[in-house]
């Protein structure tokens, strides 16, 4: 049985929380590290489930998951896809984004339609522009042990018994079977990779039409030409050794797995139909946003800071733990990218009094305005960044530097970024 919802929503079907806490209360007490439902008192005082900035699907009790779809508004929903599109093809955001979806392998997979699924061009995408990556560098060598039917010389291992099966009963004297390494690009991990990528050919289509994903794929599978096609086993990747000259391999391997236990370790495509079979998963949009917010700004200033992975200012600032998600140094700017749907609630400023004291707070820690170059008796600029369901924006500098005419605080700006929509 399925309960539908989009995200941030509270859920009209009948579903009873004390149930699902029975069920399940590992997942109530971290439900934001999965779906985001949690419970919450409505007018009644009763006991409601909402969903939060999460989409996936999660199993609530033993027969009954919830599907969280995108945010609509007028008609259009929030592309999450593209937005990974867009991270994917940035060289540094592209190594964040392990945070942005999680899989539940081994809970009852979910039968589900297939316009429904969510999941499968995440994993898809993903590892398309890893193994882009990879050709980019170029492809791992390593040895290879084949064994070789030779003509008057002896390489390796003498094999005695296939040899005189072989060739002496047929008065070949001059063939010698041997077993020897050699040194290639046909290892083990190319052949699994390029295995996966065969895989997912049947799928791009069903993702999108669109021209870049397509030339993505056939540069990637040009450059494994050399590579054969293998019968993928999951023990296979037990005995794959990583090296840290690939580092890329590793990820690599780890999305190709993930591919094969969607799909199956057999040559067998499951998505020929209405419905198909999926892992539980989410999607964690907030993350998303942040990482998609990053590649724009990332477009406008060269000197940005992320306090969350830059190693230098990774720390939370203050004993209070405040880390903003961006500073641009020298430029007295703060920036704060909320995944929340402001224009919604233009007239309810009192909802996001939190969201104006944390940043408040941020503009107050003496370290932040050193780095943006802010005296400690000035104010910083403080700049929240939040979607709009509309076709996508760049942001510019000159956005930065505009007041925002309903603010109600001085220095604080709203800036809306359009997160196409589909």
């Amino acid at each position: 049985m399925q309960v539908k919802a989009k995200e941030h929503e509270i859920i009209n079907q009948s579903i009873n929380p004390s149930k699902i806490a029975v069920y399940n209360q590992e997942f109530l007490k971290n439900s934001a590290k999965y779906l985001g439902i949690h419970q919450e008192l409505n007018e009644m005082l009763e006991p409601v489930i909402k969903s939060h900035y999460f989409i996936g699907c999660r199993w609530l009790e033993e027969e009954l998951y919830i599907h969280v779809s995108p945010k609509e508004h007028n008609g259009e929903f929030a592309s999450y896809l593209s937005m990974f599109i867009e991270c994917l093809d940035d060289p540094i955001v592209s190594q964040k984004l392990n945070d942005t979806y999680e899989i539940f392998f081994n809970e009852k997979w979910i039968d589900i339609k297939s316009s429904e699924d969510y999941l499968t061009p995440f994993l898809i995408l993903h590892f398309l522009q890893i193994v882009k990556k990879i050709t980019l560098k170029g492809l791992k060598k390593g040895y290879v042990t084949i064994t070789e039917n030779m003509t008057s010389k002896v390489k390796g291992k003498i094999l005695i018994n296939q040899t005189i099966k072989t060739n002496h009963f047929k008065n070949r004297l001059d063939k010698t079977v041997c077993k020897h390494q050699v040194f290639t690009v046909n290892c083990i991990e190319n052949q699994i990779i390029k295995t996966a990528l065969i895989r997912c050919m049947k799928y791009l289509s069903s993702i999108s039409n669109n021209e870049e994903i397509l030339r993505t794929y056939k540069q990637n599978t040009n450059a494994f030409e050399l590579v054969e096609v293998c019968d993928v086993l999951e023990s296979d990747f037990s005995s794959i050794k990583h090296s840290p000259f690939y580092k890329d391999y590793k990820q690599a391997l780890e999305l190709a797995k993930m591919i094969f236990k969607r799909f199956g370790f057999v040559h067998t495509h499951n998505d020929i139909g209405k419905t198909v079979k999926i892992p539980p998963f989410f999607i964690n949009m907030p993350e998303l946003f942040e990482r998609f917010v990053e590649v724009k700004l990332r477009k406008v200033y060269g000197n940005l800071l992320i306090p969350g992975y830059d190693q230098s200012n990774g720390n939370a600032y203050s004993s209070w733990n405040l880390r903003p998600d961006f500073i641009v140094e020298g430029k007295g700017l703060i920036i704060d990218a909320k995944y929340k749907y402001w224009f919604e609630n233009n007239d309810k400023t009192d909802r996001f009094k939190d969201d104006y004291q944390q940043l408040s707070l941020y503009g107050r820690i003496p370290e932040i305005k050193e780095l943006i170059g802010v005296k400690r008796d000035e104010e910083a600029k403080l700049i929240f960044i939040y979607p709009e369901i509309t076709n996508e924006t760049e942001l510019t500098e000159k956005a930065f530097t505009c007041e925002y005419s309903n603010s109600l605080f001085s220095n604080i700006i709203k800036i809306p970024i359009g997160i196409k929509v589909r």
